[in-house]
């Protein structure tokens, strides 16, 4: 029965995610029927009833609804526009200036939202405007914002990362600073593929106006407030004062009260944003509930235990095997959901990465990394989808300036494998050596 109940699981997942069926509700609904099959109603119902309210009363999933709703209290209140008119002062003179602040704004962007999706859409909303007004290529523009919202799957305070932790159990503070240098790296990168750009099609992205002094000092000082709210959360959690949880509680106090200063925000943004919070949380909990039942199953029938002694069997080396585990990671990026790749695989793969000796703080940003490109790649590339439909042009049009940007990506991924201490330096440096 054991062997029927696995084969009904996979092929349920299957099926269920194939006709299109949330991420969560397929793998709640074939992990209980393969526990059913394999083990009877008695141990499948306590599965049930035990993984829900377990999985999701986790204190350190309380950070993820908290960051969310402080990255749409941002929105809201108009607060993200500050930023990237910040940037764009200090830039924006140059050849592909315009494209540049857009990357710098959602580095910083992504510091406060910790969602990808809500960073791409929060800078959507100023800079596609502001880039038709100076004349840029439009599909240039689009996969620029869509590849500077996946800093914030990297950069802290990364929503994924929190999510590695819980599933690893290692820690939220150590991954979050290993993911800050490569999160600025992949900043810098993302800015080296926009001056290729300009330079060799410099028509796209034209040069705009040139800043005095004093209005990029105005816009130094509309943005120092919220660059103070978002370096007052990263530095409390390195600096030991409040955990990860807490200090999303300060975020929201944070930009809440810049958003009713400076924003004006009125009690209908104020719902607009607790609804996107909860919309968001509650896609993210269920996917989290349902993977950790599908994987409950998979634990109690040894399947990822066997994966991880067969891979470690093969007659390769380490290297080759984290090679080959990345590319699937990518080729799977293309067609999944993010976050379900991650409660999928990681229980399975992490086994084996500790078998082979490799810092599980460094495959986190590199895993993160492959998360970045699939946020990108054609057919499903999320963000892709999220820019288009905002600037309301064909997704095929985004993707035909995507290219760039995912090969800068892809340099960023082979320096992250080839040099560990580009991760590992930071946390070994603030938080001693794990």
């Amino acid at each position: 029965m054991e062997t029927l109940g696995i084969l009904t699981s996979l092929i349920s997942l299957i099926v269920l995610l194939g006709i299109g069926t949330p991420a969560g509700l397929a793998m709640l609904v074939s992990g209980t029927c393969g526990s059913l099959l394999a083990f009877g109603p008695d141990i499948a119902m306590t599965y049930l009833g035990t993984s829900v309210y377990r999985e999701s009363a986790n204190f350190v999933l309380l950070s993820i609804p908290l960051f969310v709703f402080m990255g749409a209290l941002g929105t809201q209140g108009g607060l993200w526009g500050r930023l990237f008119a910040w940037a764009y002062s200090l830039v924006g003179r140059i050849g592909g200036g315009l494209a540049m602040a857009i990357v710098g704004a959602g580095a910083v962007l992504g510091a406060a939202s910790g969602s990808s999706t809500a960073n791409a859409a929060a800078l959507g909303k100023v800079s596609i405007r502001e880039s038709k007004k100076y004349g840029y290529e439009q599909r240039t523009v689009l996969a620029c914002i869509a590849s500077s919202g996946t800093i914030a799957v990297m950069i802290p305070p990364s929503i994924t990362l929190i999510v590695y932790a819980l599933l690893t159990e290692t820690s939220v503070a150590r991954l979050f600073a290993a993911g800050v240098v490569p999160g600025l790296l992949t900043a810098v990168a993302l800015i080296g593929a926009v001056a290729v750009i300009a330079r060799v099609r410099p028509e796209s992205l034209p040069k705009g106006p040139r800043f005095t002094a004093r209005e990029q000092l105005t816009a130094t000082g509309q943005a120092a407030p919220i660059l103070a709210v978002i370096g007052l959360v990263i530095v409390g959690i390195y600096a030991g004062l409040y955990t990860p949880t807490e200090a999303a509680a300060v975020g929201v106090l944070g930009i809440g009260i810049l958003a009713l200063v400076f924003g004006k925000i009125r009690f209908p943004h104020l719902f607009a944003a607790a609804r996107e919070a909860a919309e968001t949380t509650g896609m993210i909990f269920m996917i989290i509930v349902g993977a950790f039942i599908f994987g409950r199953f998979m634990s109690a029938t040894r399947i990822p235990q066997s994966f991880a002694d067969t891979v470690a069997g093969l007659p390769l080396g380490p290297y080759p095997i984290l090679v080959i585990l990345l590319c699937v990671y990518i080729v799977l990026g293309a067609f999944m959901d993010q976050l379900a790749i991650q409660v999928l695989t990681i229980p399975i793969v992490f086994p084996l990465i500790e078998t082979f000796g490799f810092d599980p703080y460094w495959f986190a940003i590199i895993f993160v990394k492959t998360v970045e490109i699939g946020l990108l790649t054609p057919p499903l590339g999320l963000n892709v989808y999220v820019v288009s439909g905002m600037a309301k042009v064909p997704v095929a049009e985004a993707f035909r300036g995507i290219w760039p940007f995912l090969a800068a990506d892809g340099v960023m991924l082979v320096a992250l494998v080839a040099f560990p201490e580009l991760s590992l330096w930071l946390p070994d440096l603030l938080l001693g050596k794990a």
